[in-house]
Parts: structure tokens; sequence; C-alpha cells
């Protein structure tokens, strides 16, 4: 459902969703979060180390309503 844009190297803003409906999510099919791209290492921004914002990405949702198949993570908030 979710995927982070391959331009956003650095940094990725808080995703928050409210009153969301999920209906027929399998268990692994809610984010992909890519490694950091090895053409990102630079050494002016992060040296020799790819940026890292594929790993500190944060999706808040509240209020979620599922149907259907529905995820072993399924929560109301999560």
């Amino acid at each position: 459902m979710f995927a982070l844009n391959h331009y956003q190297a650095d940094y990725h803003p808080m995703a928050e969703f409210y009153d969301s409906e999920f209906i027929n999510v399998e268990n692994d099919a809610m984010a992909y979060i890519m490694d950091p791209s090895p053409g990102w290492a630079n050494i002016k921004d992060c040296g020799n180390y790819p940026c890292t914002a594929p790993k500190n990405i944060l999706f808040e949702f509240e209020d979620s309503s599922f149907s259907g198949t529905k995820p072993r993570w399924a929560k109301k908030d999560f």
C-alpha cells in the first residue's frame, strides 16, 4: 500500500492517517521500506554511507477499520 519516494534520500516526514479503511490486506502487504540506495553515498552528505531516510520513517494510523482478509497486526490505532 505504501512506499517511499526513491528521490528522498535524507528525510521523509511523518505520515499520519485518520479513519482509514483497510479491505483484504495480507500480513506482509502493508509497506515496502526499501534499503538505502548505494548511489546515495557521497562524502559531502553522508560520508561513504548511503543516507538512511528509508530506515527512519514513521507511519501513524488512528481509528482504522479492517474488513475481509485481516492481517495479524490489525489494530484500530497503530
